[in-house]
């Protein structure tokens, strides 16, 4: 404890120094010879207790007394006499004097005294840390109660003493502008992020522009965080379009170890208390639009367009360019589709949602017959779940992109399944059919495919062309009826689908090195060792 003692006699002066020395070695001790040097030192050395005698020169104990009365100086102040008066005791009580001694002064009473005060010092300051804890909540009280009824007027939900009492703050008579502003934190960045912090952010920021308030909302969703700023400026926010998607994209940057942080611009208030509300709903619709990047974080309500009605993607010209050797051809075709369908940023990302999810269930329902259900699912599972969760136009696109992908190497493996089944049928129908008119026509229109298409897709899978086919099943069949020597040649060659026998004969002896005759007889022998 800090103590100064006065007195204008030094012999009383050392002998209460020395005393509270000895009673009190840790306290420091400060000596003044009378009140008005005594006053210099309460104002520069702040003693918690003052011992003074009341009668001395220049400024008795009294008036020293009365001063810090006056002056709001805080000290425990003994008062010291040699006098028992009751009329001293009195007005040195009146003027705040913590207690009266009479001399000569006892060490008792003086330890007793230095107690007391130290002991109320102790509760005073437990007292103060607790009233400033208690103003700290109270203050922090009135912020959320400030910013409930705030978020209430702007709902449109405020109770008549609501808005009785919100009426009184004087800033809301003005002009200025409302600013919508969201901060969607990237997976793995929550830890750090303080939503006062983002508030106090914006909120000086927005300041620049004039006075300024931001409101945090309450937002389901952990990863997102929603606050509103009312701006009271006399400038319209139309003729500093520049300077705010500067300051948004300053934020934007400052916040971008976070998440991705945007803001919709509403129009300007002429009269914010009125005026406000509608303002923000304007900007929380204008904010919506901040899905496409092209905005760059910051939208202006005045300058979205409508959009007219959406140019849909042609089902069957996607599903040929997915049933093709390239799938660019199929991204390119949906990515132009959609660049049309955004405007440059005006469409609203509902319509972009409910076109893409169309879009693949469309796909889905015309590659039913085709490919694996699994795939189908995958569909079904973007288009309702994944693409309404889509935050930005990229995303969109890359989702699109994937599933189209997934579709075309789908298609690709259903069609070589499919062809080797339709080769292996063909090869099957030929040895079966090898007595009838075998063209590659007949054949494409007996599997439903075009003839071209039919006659690649054969040299593809086999190596060989569909005459090969035809030529190699025919020489097949007549070697088994001239090793079974029951037929005549003739017979044999029209069984094998050659009406004309000369060239029938040229046609096997080509294939054989012998004529059909001579394959005839070298079975012979064969046949004879068999029985």
């Amino acid at each position: 404890m800090k103590i100064l003692i006065v007195d204008d006699e030094p012999r009383h002066l050392r002998g209460m120094a020395n005393l509270i020395h000895t009673l009190r070695p840790e306290d420091q001790v400060l000596v003044a010879k009378d009140g008005a040097s005594a006053l210099e030192l309460v104002k520069s050395e702040k003693p918690d207790a003052v011992l003074t005698d009341i009668r001395m020169p220049n400024m008795d104990g009294l008036s020293f007394l009365k001063t810090l009365e006056d002056e709001s100086l805080r000290a425990k102040v003994v008062m010291i006499s040699a006098y028992n008066l009751f009329e001293y005791a009195q007005t040195a009580l009146r003027h705040g004097a913590y207690d009266y001694l009479l001399k000569p002064v006892e060490a008792e009473k003086v330890e007793g005294v230095l107690r007391r005060i130290e002991d109320r010092l102790v509760a005073e300051s437990r007292q103060q840390s607790e009233a400033e804890a208690l103003k700290l909540r109270l203050s922090l009280a009135s912020s959320a109660y400030r910013n409930r009824l705030l978020q209430s007027w702007l709902n449109g939900s405020l109770t008549a003493a609501e808005r009785k009492e919100l009426e009184t703050l004087e800033w809301m008579k003005g002009s200025g502008i409302v600013i919508f502003s969201e901060i969607r934190i990237g997976p793995g960045h929550q830890a750090g992020f303080e939503t006062a912090a983002w508030s106090q952010s914006l909120e000086k920021a927005w300041a620049e522009f004039g006075q300024a308030i931001t409101v945090p909302f309450i937002v389901l969703q952990e990863e997102v965080c929603q606050a509103v700023t009312i701006v009271q400026t006399s400038r319209l926010a139309r003729d500093r379009k520049a300077e705010i998607r500067q300051t948004g994209s300053i934020l934007g940057k400052e916040w971008a170890k976070y998440g991705r942080l945007t803001h919709g611009i509403g129009p300007d208030c002429r009269f914010l208390w009125t005026e406000a509300p509608h303002a923000y709903r304007t900007a929380q619709t204008a904010h919506v639009h901040n899905f496409h990047e092209s905005w760059n974080g910051v939208t202006f309500h005045d300058e979205l367009l409508p959009v007219r009605d959406p140019i849909l993607l042609d089902g069957e010209k996607l599903f040929d360019a997915l049933s093709g050797r390239d799938p660019e051809a199929a991204i390119e075709m949906c990515r132009a589709a959609f660049d049309r369908l955004a405007a440059n940023g005006h469409a609203h990302p509902n319509l972009m949602k409910e076109c893409a999810a169309l879009t693949l269930m469309k796909i889905k329902s015309r590659i039913r017959d085709y490919v694996d259900r699994k795939i189908g699912s995958v569909l079904t599972g973007s288009a309702w779940n994944t693409i309404p969760g889509c935050r930005t136009y990229s995303e969109l696109l890359s989702i699109m992109e994937a599933r189209l992908r997934e579709v075309y190497e789908a298609i690709r493996h259903a069609q070589s399944d499919k062809s080797e089944r339709i080769v292996a049928e063909c090869l099957r129908w030929i040895r079966e059919n090898v007595k009838e008119d075998l063209t590659l026509e007949r054949a494409a229109e007996h599997f439903y495919f075009n003839a071209s298409y039919f006659s690649t897709l054969i040299k593809s899978r086999t190596g060989r062309t569909f005459s090969d086919h035809v030529t190699e099943a025919r020489m097949g069949r007549a070697k088994e009826l001239l090793a079974e020597n029951r037929l005549k040649i003739y017979e044999i060659a029209a069984e094998c689908g050659y009406p004309d026998t000369k060239y029938f004969c040229r046609v096997f002896k080509k294939k054989n090195g012998m004529s059909p005759e001579a394959y005839k007889h070298a079975s012979l022998p064969q046949r004879s060792g068999e029985r």
